[in-house]
């Protein structure tokens, strides 16, 4: 009888059998012997097999039970506790189980509407970033990359579809030496500078609730855009900015492309979510553009100091002048094409990417040298940079020095990462 109770206790600790057939089952063997028809019934059908379709949670045993006489007469580990039978503290056990699913039924409901809600916004959001990129334009050949046309004077951009209140606002600057901070909200925002002292903003919105404003607001002489993000379903803007009157200037975005050209700063900050991003015409000393989901392009930017990073996109930059770059993307390409190096002795630029191609196109003359050092991790590298002396030419790794880097008059230190692709140097 000792063995049959033990094994219904294990069938009911491995989770074969629940609570209520194992007190049916205990209470038979108080009773007499257990029958196998009794145990047969009571056992699910695939005991015995070696891969239980549920198996229950593992349970920690020791190697050996508690001393005791060797006799059999000492404490067995599975014993009932002293003063319960066997059946009142399977009862017990199945009362607290009862008990506990009780206690965790509302967390659980809980925990499922958070998750239902997320999924829901996440999936609003997704939607209004594909509808707000439908009818741009591809630039490059890949999906992601979607660029606006650069803002002219006697072309702007058309305002975005659908309801919505759009309203022009103008703001004086009063000094020099300020900041200016010009954030959207599901849509684009265009920034360009020109040769004035006003802020000349378009700007559009779609209000969540009646009476909700976004205007231009000056703190001191900070300028800004200034709205509640709880109260707005979008804000764009499209605005005129006097090109160098700010030490600083931020303009950043969700869900929508951003376009920030001719301005002069000393700090430029850009970030945009699920969307393009376009920086041209930019004189800084420190420039910092964070992006994802989206085409990066820079052109025609001078900087002292500039980190451009990008996620799920290529990155674009031509024609630019800056002497300490940083420049990483993740699966997207990198394409450089490099015209001259003119405002400063000595460049050092970090360029990574990975499952995507990375190419420079790099001038060449005489009082120019180059160090290279290029690694792709499972591709080759290409060097195509004449008068090189290779201290390693490896298929995946290659590193070399210009024969005149030494003398040269301005020199430029390179180290360049890929993966998965190749990386080209010309």
């Amino acid at each position: 009888m000792a063995t049959e109770k033990m094994m219904i206790l294990k069938m009911l600790e491995e989770g074969k059998i629940n609570a209520e057939e194992a007190a049916r089952l205990l209470a038979t063997t108080d009773g007499g012997s257990v029958s196998s028809s009794s145990a047969s019934s009571a056992v699910p059908r695939n005991f015995g097999s070696q891969t239980p379709s549920s198996p229950g949670p593992s349970v920690h045993r020791p190697a050996s039970g508690p001393s005791g006489p060797s006799d059999g007469t000492g404490p067995r580990p599975n014993a009932p506790l002293p003063g319960k039978t066997v059946g009142s503290a399977v009862d017990d056990m199945g009362r607290k189980f009862g008990a506990f699913v009780k206690e965790a039924e509302p967390k659980v409901r809980k925990f499922a509407e958070t998750v239902v809600e997320k999924t829901a916004s996440a999936a609003d959001s997704l939607s209004k970033s594909l509808q707000s990129h439908g009818d741009k334009r591809s630039v490059g050949g890949g999906s992601a990359s979607y660029f606006p046309a650069a803002p002219t004077m006697s072309a702007r951009p058309s305002k975005p579809s659908g309801p919505g209140v759009e309203e022009m606002i103008e703001i004086r600057v009063a000094s020099f030496g300020g900041e200016l901070n010009l954030t959207g909200l599901n849509g684009q925002v265009q920034v360009k500078g020109y040769n004035g002292d006003k802020i000349s903003a378009k700007i559009f919105t779609v209000a969540k609730r009646a009476g909700a404003k976004a205007e231009l607001a000056a703190l001191g002489n900070k300028y800004y855009l200034s709205f509640d993000e709880n109260d707005f379903e979008r804000v764009c803007i499209d605005a005129f900015v006097p090109e160098a009157m700010f030490d600083s200037i931020k303009a950043a975005t969700t869900n929508g492309d951003i376009s920030l050209s001719t301005v002069t700063a000393v700090n430029v900050q850009v970030e945009n979510m699920n969307g393009a991003t376009e920086i041209a015409g930019i004189k800084a000393q420190n420039l910092i553009i964070e992006s994802n989901n989206g085409g990066l392009r820079l052109l025609d930017t001078a900087a002292e100091m500039a980190k451009v990073e990008n996620f799920n996109g290529p990155i674009t930059i031509s024609k630019v002048d800056i002497s300490n770059l940083k420049s990483t993307t993740f699966n997207g390409a990198i394409d450089m094409q490099i015209a001259g190096f003119s405002a400063y002795d000595y460049y050092n630029w970090h360029v990574e990417t990975s499952n995507a191609k990375l190419s420079l196109v790099l001038p060449s003359y005489s009082t120019l040298g180059y160090y290279v050092k290029g690694h792709a991790a499972l591709d080759n590298v290409k060097l195509g940079l004449v008068g090189m002396n290779y201290m390693r030419n490896d298929r995946s790794f290659v590193e070399a020095k210009s024969i005149n880097y030494d003398t040269a008059h301005k020199k430029v230190d390179l180290t360049l990462t890929t993966s998965n692709a190749p990386l080209v140097v010309n």
